[in-house]
């Protein structure tokens, strides 16, 4: 029986030897974030965006931000707001709405000689629900789905290459 529970054991921490904290290891130690360029309708969105894509770079341990390894280039390409409706005489007048943003990012790395991905889009959805005041609750979806775009190219610019 110790035979047995000392061989599971070793195999146990073979199989864990292997693992890494945060993930597989991306192809780069440093990761710049150039400043983001909005070609969408609704101004003001790169900003917030800059803010959550240093900070969840930040936090993965794998990379530091800063100069001297890959670039990411953003541009927040499309804001969109489309009207949902479940009946046929609410045409004009909505009460919720898709609200979707996308963004289109390459990334470098030695110098931008190596193209990781290139003009890659990625897009966020929520739906608004009017009760009050459209603009501001229009306004309170921003951090939720910039938090969601960011996260979505965090994840692509550190897989495994």
């Amino acid at each position: 029986m110790n035979r047995l529970l000392t061989a599971g054991l070793a195999a146990f921490l073979v199989g864990c030897s292997a693992y890494q904290l945060g993930g597989p290891k991306p192809a780069f130690t440093r990761i710049e974030v150039s400043p983001i360029k909005n070609a969408s309708s609704r101004p003001g969105l790169q900003a917030i965006f800059q803010e959550k894509l240093t900070e969840d770079f930040g936090r993965d341990p794998r990379v530091k931000v800063g100069p001297g390894g890959a670039k990411l280039d953003v541009e927040v390409s499309q804001y969109r707001r489309d009207g949902l409706t479940t009946k046929s005489t609410d045409a004009y007048s909505y009460s919720s709405y898709r609200v979707t943003v996308s963004a289109r990012c390459t990334l470098t790395t030695d110098g931008g000689r190596k193209v990781l991905f290139k003009d890659r889009e990625f897009t966020a959805v929520a739906t608004l629900q009017l009760a009050g005041d459209a603009a501001s609750e229009e306004r309170s979806l921003a951090p939720g789905l910039l938090n969601d775009l960011s996260a979505q190219i965090r994840e692509a610019a550190t897989t495994a290459w």
